[in-house]
């Protein structure tokens, strides 16, 4: 319907009323001068219970266009409701997705932090030299100390867990051995991935659109863990590959690397052994995920 249609109606509405009007007053009119010299204008008195039935018609026929007009006010007045509700479910999303981001990139800061703040100390004993002139006197022991901080702590650890997990293919093994690997370091690396699982719980968890398991809601879900997989180093993956394949993250966070691809950027020859991809599901490798969506 146009805007113009409803202004439009009314006025023909009351066109056609004042018309009706005009009518029966003239009818009136002609029926009072037509009989007022008649002598039998008793007998045709009687004449004036057609107007008044008239009188009566048109009475019911304006109650008619009165609920016509009410209906019309009631459609527009429904209108206004579904499209003020249609705004306030589009406000509600929008302030749902900023609460959400504000949180995600908030927690992204987090781990950016938790990584820049670890370290690892590092003591070497180096033997110096005691001169007197230019005859040497003896020798001293003196310990330097290095710090290796950030991204490169995870380097500088794989390395001995991968030593550690070179001979085993079960996943058992690799658990119980990743994790007397992991206790040495559980101080700088506790918080990192109870963070980082904490992210990926997060968008696996809200909810984008009005569907839970439309294909707009996965998609909104991988692109927001793809953020999160880009920011991983390649050191970080390996750890956390094997972090998922022991108590730690086997029932928790193993699933969700699965779902959403997590691996995707794995360098699959930094694994201890190339069969170990084999106690993952392809999903957390490949861009196929279901059946109905591809990235």
């Amino acid at each position: 319907m146009s805007n113009s249609e409803p202004s439009k109606k009314p006025i023909q509405i009351w066109v056609i009323v004042l018309a009706a009007l005009i009518i029966v007053v003239g009818l009136w009119l002609a029926n009072y001068f037509l009989i007022a010299n008649d002598p039998k204008r008793g007998t045709l008195g009687d004449m004036y219970g057609v107007v008044n039935s008239l009188f009566s018609g048109l009475a019911f026929a304006g109650i008619i266009i009165t609920i016509y007009l009410q209906r019309d006010e009631l459609k527009l007045q429904r209108q206004e409701l579904k499209d003020t509700r249609e705004e306030f479910h589009i406000q509600n999303a929008t302030l749902r997705s900023q609460r959400f981001e504000n949180t995600f990139f908030n927690m992204l800061s987090l781990h950016h932090d938790i990584v820049n703040n670890t370290d690892w100390v590092i003591e070497e004993i180096q033997a110096e030299a005691r001169t007197s002139g230019f005859l040497v006197t003896g020798r001293q022991r003196k310990i330097v100390r290095n710090t290796i901080k950030g991204r490169d702590v995870f380097e500088l650890h794989y390395s001995e867990l991968k030593n550690q997990l070179r001979d085993f293919e079960d996943q058992t093994y690799i658990s119980d051995n990743y994790g007397k690997e992991y206790e040495k370091y559980k101080n700088d690396f506790d918080h990192y991935f109870r963070n980082l699982y904490r992210i990926i719980k997060l968008v696996d968890t809200t909810q984008f659109t009005d569907d839970p398991n439309s294909k707009k809601e996965f998609q909104e879900k991988y692109k927001y863990t793809s953020i999160v997989r880009s920011q991983l180093s390649t050191f970080e993956l390996l750890w956390l590959f094997y972090n998922c394949l022991s108590r730690n993250g086997i029932h928790s966070f193993k699933p969700l690397v699965e779902k959403y691809t997590l691996f995707k950027n794995l360098r699959f020859e930094e694994l201890a052994s190339g069969k170990h991809i084999n106690l993952y599901e392809r999903s957390a490798f490949e861009k196929v995920h279901n059946e109905n969506f591809k990235v």
